[in-house]
Order: structure tokens, then C-alpha cells, then sequence
């Protein structure tokens, strides 16, 4: 019996990007762990699909992985870690702009549109007049992709009776064709998927209309046809299930897979020394994420400052959808004139410095798959105010500080609270010490391998698996 790990989503993913999300990061160590488990109890192989989706392609999954490592810890441009000038003033008002404020909002608004209308044309027509003096040539050819890609003459593989065909990744973005799963049946072999999370299927409004539709197909087709379906958390379990029976399709087995956390990496410093003090939210700056809720509990703070002051607030991450009104707040407000940071994508050992130097971490999102930001700062020893919604609780356990999302005067309270009483900090914190064990990605590869053994392949609800600690649960 062989185990194939079908890795397309991560060279896709990573010919474009350089840091990876939850789902990459889950799928790429989930993968390099099995690849260290290869010879010992298990034949193990990795594969892609060729360009038409009906065979599969072996893949060298050790250059993957050193191309896929060196290019997550490259270091980017120096991040900005210096906030806008709070000396920075807003131009004065003119007359007109003082006299519109007294109109009728039926006269005041459209005359607003008109003159930001008027700013944006201006400002086009200025670029257009500076493309005019560029010289008309081609694009230059795009770099070469930073993963590599099988050669041409790769001989496909083939699926016996008894192997697994694995997918750890966002397999709704390209399903497998019906009549490729039709050969996998045919030959007696295995498929295995895995759930992240069921953010399109339950808040299709945080999404774009192309997830939706696409998560919506995977679940109507893709996931009734797997022989096994892994998930993160038990909150996601719960979710798909109760999806797939709402929707009136099969449920395979199930089986929950907790990821592993992060090594403590010894953080760089940053290109510009580090804000002291300062509270660290890790994570892709999205509306689900809850960042505008903590702008305006930072400008509640900054209204009405804790005795201690207040901490600079650090988003790290990439900008990901449907921000544009939240980071043009930002930038309207000089990020709280200064009170906020935004490290763009930075490097692991950036990020690890990042976790090393904070006070705290926030980690308020209104829902979560699991929340690896929370396991990465518990790892590196950092509590965690969090939010208590889905299966975020799964991933701090009780090591965690929990609010509503919802309620932001909840939450800025106890972030005050948190401010005020550096010993509630410090509580916290030989908590985590005397308690906390950081899960290990070994133990997440181990528990998915032993259940895709033949004893562990029966129409079972739940299939058991291993905690952090390595035991069965």
C-alpha cells in the first residue's frame, strides 16, 4: 500500500506567493512530516496532476520543500515598521469644503462624490500623461517560478487497489475530474480530503462569488465521493456534517487532525528596531479577521488611555479581501496617528521576532477553521486574548484569555484589564510555561498515516486519533 500526497495546490500557490496561509502551512507540514515517516512503517509518495487532470505525475517532494522553505524565510524589503508622522497635519479646510458642511445631505453627498470624482480624474490623467513619455514595449517575461515543477517526460504513477490518494489542501479550487475518481474506484484505490474550514458554505459574505460557488460544487461532489474526510478542529467536523445533511449527501468517516504549532525560531531583528511596548495580531488582514473591530477598540483606548498608556497595536500579515474600506480608514486616520503598525508579509524569522518582543497577542476573529496564529503564540510562550467563536477554543485551550467578537466593549475591556495589570500578563504566561505542550507536526502526519492502515479504514464516524501529547485520545 502506498500513501500519495497530492501536492498541486502548494507549487501552485507558491509560484506566486511567499508566505503561506493556515491552509498552506497545515498542507506543507503536514507533508514534510509524513516525508520523514517514508521507510519506517509506511511507503509514502508525492504527485501532481498533468494539465488535463486525468493522470498523476510524481513529484521530488525534498526540492520541494527546500525551494518552498528558502523562499518563506527570504527576507522581504525591510517591513515599515515606523507608523506615518503623528506630526503630520491634515490640510486646513477651505471655505467651500466648510460652507458644504452646512448642506442638506442631499446636496452635501453628491457634491462629495463629485469632488473625490474629480481627484481620482485628475490623478489619472496625470498617470496617463506620464505613460505618454514610456516607451511602448512588451512586458517583460514574468520570473521563473520560485517551486519546481516536474519535468515533461515524468512517468504518470499508478493507483492500486489498497492506495491512498491524499489531498491536505484547498482541493475545491480544482476538483478532480468524475472520471478521473471513476479510474480511482476502479482500481481499488483510496481518496482521502481534507476540511479547513466552512467559512464559504456558512459566511458565503467574507467570500468571493467564485469560492462560494466552487466550495458549494466540492461539497456537493467532491466530498460524498471521498473514502475518508480529515478536518482541523472538531468545530469544522461538526459544520461539514451538518452541511453535507442539510445538502442530503453522504458523509464519509470523519476524522479530526489538530495541526502542529510553530518552533521557537530565534527572531532577527527587524530592519528598524521593534515599537516597545506593543500587541501583535498575526494574520491576513481580512473582514472575517476582525482588524476593524480592534482599530476602533484602539481608538476607544486612545480616547479614554488605560494608566499604563497605550501599547502600539502590530498587524502582521498580508492585505488580503474585502479591506478596502478598512485600510483607507487606516490611512485616512494616519493609523491612529501612529498607534498602529503594518508589517507586510514578513519573513519566519521576522515573524518569530515579532512574537518574541510582544506583550500579548489578539487573535478576535469572528471564525476560524482553527486559528494557527493562537498555537504560534503559545508555542513561543505569548498569551493570548481571543476570540471565543468556532473552533478557536480548540486551538488555546485554556491557555487563552476569551470574548465575544462581537462585543467590542467586552474585548476592550479585557484588553484594559490586560494594559493595566501586567501581572494578569504574567499569570498568563506561567501558565503557558508550566502547561502548554507545543504540538508537534511529527504527531499530525503519524495520526493521519496509522488511519489510513486498513484496520483504521471502517465506516467509523470517528476514527481516534493522537493529542498533543502523542497519546490516543
Amino acid at each position: 500500500m502506498t500513501i500519495w500526497f497530492d501536492v498541486e495546490d502548494l507549487i501552485n500557490f507558491f509560484q506566486s506567493a511567499r508566505r503561506p496561509t493556515g491552509i498552506q502551512r497545515f498542507s506543507f507540514e503536514t507533508c514534510a512530516a509524513a516525508a520523514q515517516l517514508q521507510g519506517s512503517s509506511f511507503d509514502i509518495g508525492f504527485c501532481r496532476r498533468n494539465e488535463r487532470g486525468t493522470r498523476l505525475l510524481a513529484v521530488n517532494f525534498a526540492a520541494l520543500e527546500a525551494r518552498i522553505r528558502a523562499t518563506a524565510d527570504q527576507e522581504p524589503p525591510a517591513p515599515e515598521m515606523t507608523p506615518p508622522s503623528p506630526t503630520a497635519k491634515a490640510p486646513k479646510p477651505g471655505r467651500l469644503y466648510q460652507a458644504a458642511r452646512h448642506l442638506p445631505p442631499a446636496y452635501r453627498l453628491p457634491l462629495g462624490e463629485l469632488y473625490r470624482a474629480g481627484l481620482a480624474g485628475t490623478a489619472a490623467l496625470k498617470a496617463l500623461a506620464r505613460a505618454g513619455f514610456a516607451t511602448l514595449s512588451p512586458p517583460a517575461p514574468p520570473p521563473p517560478t520560485t517551486t519546481p515543477s516536474p519535468a515533461p517526460d515524468t512517468p504518470p504513477i499508478t493507483l492500486g487497489a489498497g492506495d491512498w490518494l491524499i489531498h491536505l489542501g484547498a482541493s475545491w479550487e480544482r476538483p478532480y475530474a468524475p472520471g478521473f475518481l471513476n479510474s480511482l474506484t476502479a482500481a481499488g484505490a483510496r481518496l482521502g480530503l481534507f476540511a479547513h474550514d466552512m467559512i464559504p458554505d456558512l459566511f458565503p459574505e467574507w467570500c468571493t462569488q467564485s469560492m462560494v460557488r466552487d466550495f458549494s460544487l466540492w461539497l456537493d461532489e467532491q466530498v460524498p465521493r471521498a473514502d475518508a474526510i480529515f478536518a482541523i478542529s472538531q468545530n469544522t467536523l461538526t459544520d461539514l456534517q451538518a452541511s453535507l445533511e442539510r445538502r442530503h449527501r453522504r458523509v464519509p468517516p470523519q476524522s479530526r487532525l489538530p495541526p502542529g504549532g510553530a518552533g521557537r525560531i530565534i527572531g532577527t531583528r527587524l530592519a528598524r528596531s521593534l515599537p516597545d511596548p506593543y500587541i501583535l495580531m498575526v494574520g491576513t488582514i481580512e473582514a472575517r479577521k476582525n482588524h476593524g473591530g480592534m482599530l476602533r477598540v484602539w481608538r476607544q483606548l486612545l480616547h479614554t488611555p488605560p494608566a499604563n498608556g497605550v501599547p502600539l497595536l502590530v498587524f502582521a500579515g498580508k492585505e488580503g479581501w474585502l479591506t478596502k474600506d478598512l485600510m483607507q480608514q487606516l490611512e485616512n486616520s494616519a493609523y491612529l496617528d501612529g498607534r498602529i503598525l503594518f508589517v507586510d508579509q514578513p519573513s519566519e524569522t521576522q515573524l518569530a521576532a515579532l512574537y518574541q518582543h510582544c506583550l500579548f497577542t489578539l487573535y478576535p476573529s469572528f471564525y476560524e477553521g482553527w486559528g494557527l496564529p493562537v498555537t504560534e503564540s503559545l508555542c513561543y510562550g505569548k498569551p493570548v486574548l481571543a476570540s471565543g467563536s468556532s473552533a478557536i477554543p480548540e486551538a488555546g485551550g485554556p491557555f487563552c484569555g476569551y470574548f465575544d467578537p462581537g462585543d467590542l466593549s467586552a474585548a476592550e475591556a479585557l484588553i484594559r484589564s490586560w494594559i493595566d495589570h501586567p501581572e494578569l500578563v504574567a499569570q498568563a504566561q506561567a501558565q503557558i510555561e508550566a502547561g502548554f505542550i507545543p504540538p508537534a507536526w511529527q504527531n499530525t502526519a503519524a495520526a493521519l498515516l496509522a488511519q489510513c492502515q486498513p484496520q483504521q479504514t471502517t465506516a467509523s464516524a470517528q476514527i481516534h486519533i493522537l493529542n498533543r501529547r502523542g497519546n490516543p485520545l
